[in-house]
């Protein structure tokens, strides 16, 4: 873990990688030569990139522990059991964070790392969860069409299910207070990818003040996620969500 220096709050970057042996050269490239350079410039002090395996097949792993052993701000968690989804290797690496803040990314850094400066203007401005949001900005008209006509028709039918008023739960770039954070993940109930679903819906829930900003976003043609697929599986989660968090709001079972 590197050492802070003088100047902002610390800042834990946590990012979930499953069979990513293709992308994760290029994010460690990222993080060790403009990462920090992003975070200085908004005011905050990068100690560390959690980058979190969760039971990957291919060579993730390796790489993973490689890069842990050649630069000292990468913390690398490796989940030995079989993959579990987004939301569980989130939850792990938010609870190794040792920053006082916690910003959650992916690992194609999709959603330009520049633009937390944007959000931890939000964060001192009093809102407790700053949500990076595609739906806000212009270059979300990068993205495929069917994958921004799926992702609308989703985040109509959350809003609709959730109560929620943001438009793009599902960006995977959020920051927050790291106790927060822990606090939100303490009951996850969803480690699939609607996990974004369920912090947002616990924040909300817990009086928490949430800020959707626009952020400006790179649609990576190597995803593997299949849009449409994902997006009905997750709609079975949010499902769940609604009855287990709005009408039995007092269940904390995490399954």
């Amino acid at each position: 873990m590197a050492q802070p220096t003088s100047g902002g709050p610390t800042l834990s970057l946590v990012i979930p990688a499953f069979n990513e042996e293709r992308r994760l050269p290029a994010l460690f490239v990222a993080l060790a030569h403009t990462a920090e350079g992003h975070m200085r410039a908004a005011g905050l002090q990068m100690v560390e990139a959690v980058v979190v395996d969760d039971g990957s097949t291919d060579g993730s792993a390796a790489l993973i522990r490689t890069a842990a052993r050649d630069h000292p701000f990468l913390t690398g968690i490796i989940y030995e059991g079989p993959n579990r989804g987004k939301g569980h290797a989130t939850r792990l690496g938010v609870a190794a964070a040792a920053g006082e803040l916690t910003l959650l990314t992916d690992v194609d850094l999709a959603a330009s790392l520049a633009d937390v400066d944007s959000l931890y203007r939000e964060l001192r401005a009093g809102a407790d969860v700053a949500v990076g949001s595609r739906a806000l900005s212009p270059s979300s008209a990068k993205t495929p069409l069917h994958r921004q006509c799926v992702g609308r028709i989703f985040n109509l039918v959350v809003r609709a299910l959730t109560g929620l008023r943001i438009r793009d739960t599902q960006c995977g770039f959020k920051l927050l207070r790291t106790d927060v954070a822990r606090e939100l993940f303490k009951h996850q109930l969803t480690p699939g990818y609607a996990f974004d679903v369920e912090l947002l819906m616990r924040a909300k829930r817990s009086g928490l003040q949430l800020s959707e900003v626009a952020v400006r976003y790179q649609h990576d043609p190597d995803s593997r996620v299949k849009v449409v697929k994902a997006s009905i599986q997750m709609l079975g989660a949010v499902l769940k969500l609604t009855y287990r968090l709005r009408r039995r709001p007092t269940d904390e079972t995490t399954e």
